[in-house]
């Protein structure tokens, strides 16, 4: 939590890509990887999009650079946690930081940590990027 806890407060900014001006979910993720000395893609979707939002996500998470993780323990912090925001659509990713807490970026809200237990019901997995393996 140590290396992200600043992060918590800074606004929400669709597409935004920068810690200080505000970030996107997919944004936050890549500052979080970031900080933890890994680079993560990056892709760029209109927010509202959320046919197209899934359908990048599940395609990005498929890809052989990502592993799907079934029981995060807390060890394997940061993982990228895919949610449902919407009914049957991944439109949301945030990055499971250990301690059954997530930190995610929302509309309206800024950038929050929540607590799994809050999200499990929207969580579609949780993923290792390969370059963390």
């Amino acid at each position: 939590m140590d290396k992200v806890r600043d992060l918590v407060g800074r606004p929400f900014v669709a597409r935004g890509r920068h810690p200080v001006t505000g970030m996107d979910c997919w944004g936050l993720v890549r500052e979080v990887y970031r900080r933890y000395g890994m680079e993560v893609p990056d892709f760029s979707i209109a927010p509202n999009a959320f046919h197209a939002v899934d359908m990048t996500m599940r395609k990005e998470a498929g890809r052989t650079n990502w592993v799907r993780v079934e029981e995060p323990k807390e060890t394997d912090a940061p993982l990228v946690v895919l949610m449902r925001l919407h009914p049957g659509l991944v439109t949301h990713a945030g990055v499971w930081i250990g301690h059954g807490r997530i930190i995610h970026a929302l509309e309206g809200a800024g950038v929050v940590v929540s607590r799994v237990g809050m999200l499990k019901s929207r969580i579609v997995g949780y993923y290792r990027y390969g370059a963390n393996n």
